[in-house]
């Protein structure tokens, strides 16, 4: 029964994304069905064109539910916080995973999406409120990669087991999850959005770097782990520092990213569970005023210094992304021995924005909290929403029967980034990483004589 409400569910999603296609295709874009229904379009033929289209929804939402139910019978519990806790333990559920760390997770994949959704109106110089997103999406920017990326070297403790080995499930399903996302997302950038964009699996799509990072991490924490802490931070710091010298380092297995954002992984990697404790002190929040502002204070002043009209002319955005060399970012003006100062201020400025954060998250459990649980769904299905809505100006809402302002807009991104992130997460779009979560590396394995 599991097996045919899987594939039920999987034929679901296979029409209702085909609706999503031809939805798109209605909004100018490339049409993927070209070749074989060629004369058929909305404005040709619209009836039949609504016909189908409301078929292959309705029909393609009913076998997905219908999967969906036959599947739940017989599925395992999946992952996401229980709802019975422990007796007397109000920040964990009756599996022991902390509430925090879900709710921290959550928090920052809505910043994640909300980056990306205002992301249009920090360049509109007709926007009064143009300079103020433009420092929100940088705040946001500085802070919520490396806080995902230091919670995550966090939770990495248990790969290495006790014994000394390790548990490779966890990077071969890292590996399930890229290459899935990797077609799907190049698929719809070329036969969707009909973009000329670099065919190879060596070159992570849009957002998923992140997962390439996680590779590349976890490959690398068998040796990690052998060596002293204080050592291997300082000497992960001193490469994020020098790889931008490098004029080669590009996007290619996200390379520059990687080794850029280094510290924040193993810095969450070492740091202990008690140490973590910390954070939910009285002292902790005291310190946090301070670490705030002056993170905040530094965001103004970067912002001036590096101003169109000023001396030092460069983006710093590309310094904050940190996908670029210090070649593509500099002018010939600028000393190269000094090139090096502004990912020094990232570093800093990234971490008091992450303590200052953390310090703030609940601990108990919330609304929001089974959400957390889920946010791979989230920060990859958003991607192609996002592609969408720059490639067709959804942004600009002129598909309103009426105009508002893009100030209003910015504003009204901001609620539909929190609905945004709230809907992916919930289960039937969570399901299809759960399912390619199953794929065992086991049967790979070199079997031990």
């Amino acid at each position: 029964m599991t097996r045919k409400g899987i594939k039920r569910l999987s034929v679901g999603y296979i029409l209702m994304f085909i609706e999503i296609l031809l939805l798109f295709h209605y909004q100018g874009a490339k049409n993927p069905f070209s070749l074989i229904f060629n004369s058929l379009s909305a404005q040709s033929s619209p009836i039949l064109w609504y016909i189908g289209l409301a078929l292959v929804g309705v029909v393609g939402l009913g076998v997905a539910v219908w999967g969906y139910f036959d599947y739940k019978k017989t599925a395992p519990k999946v992952s996401a916080p229980a709802d019975i806790t422990k007796a007397g333990d109000m920040y964990k559920d009756s599996k022991g995973r902390e509430y925090f760390y879900d709710n921290a997770k959550f928090i920052l994949i809505f910043l994640v999406v909300l980056a990306h959704a205002i992301s249009p109106f920090k360049s509109m110089s007709a926007t009064p409120l143009a300079g103020a997103f433009m420092y929100l999406w940088r705040v946001i920017n500085t802070m919520h990669m490396p806080c995902l990326i230091f919670i995550s070297g966090f939770l990495a403790k248990k790969y290495i087991r006790p014994d000394g080995s390790i548990n490779v499930q966890r990077p071969f399903t890292y590996i399930v999850y890229y290459l899935a996302a990797q077609f799907t997302v190049g698929a719809f950038e070329v036969f969707v959005l009909g973009d000329s964009i670099s065919k190879s699996v060596l070159a992570p799509r849009s957002s998923l770097w992140f997962l390439v990072c996680l590779i590349w991490w976890y490959l690398l924490l068998p040796v990690i782990d052998k060596i002293d802490p204080k050592i291997m931070l300082t000497i992960a710091v001193l490469f994020g520092l020098l790889i931008g010298y490098d004029q080669k380092v590009s996007n290619l297995m996200a390379m520059s990213r990687m080794i850029v954002h280094f510290p924040f992984f193993i810095s969450g990697y070492y740091l202990s569970a008690g140490k973590m404790q910390f954070l939910f002190t009285k002292k902790a929040k005291l310190l946090s005023i301070p670490a705030l502002a002056l993170s905040l204070g530094s965001q103004v002043l970067v912002a001036w210094l590096f101003r169109a009209d000023g001396g030092l002319n460069f983006s710093i955005n590309s310094f904050i992304t940190c996908d670029r060399s210090y070649f593509a970012i500099f002018k010939d003006d600028i000393n190269p021995v000094f090139w090096f100062l502004p990912r020094v201020w990232f570093y800093l400025c990234a971490a008091l924005l992450c303590f200052g954060f953390l310090v703030w998250v609940p601990r108990k459990k919330n609304i929001f909290t089974l959400f957390g649980a889920r946010t791979l769904s989230v920060y990859i299905l958003h991607r192609y929403l996002y592609l969408a809505y720059l490639e067709f100006k959804w942004y600009n809402f002129h598909w309103l029967p009426f105009e508002i302002s893009a100030t209003t807009a910015g504003i009204v991104m901001i609620f539909v980034s929190a609905v945004l992130t709230i809907v992916l997460s919930l289960y039937p779009f969570y399901l299809p990483f759960e399912l390619l979560g199953r794929v065992k590396v086991k049967p790979l394995l070199k079997k031990e004589k």
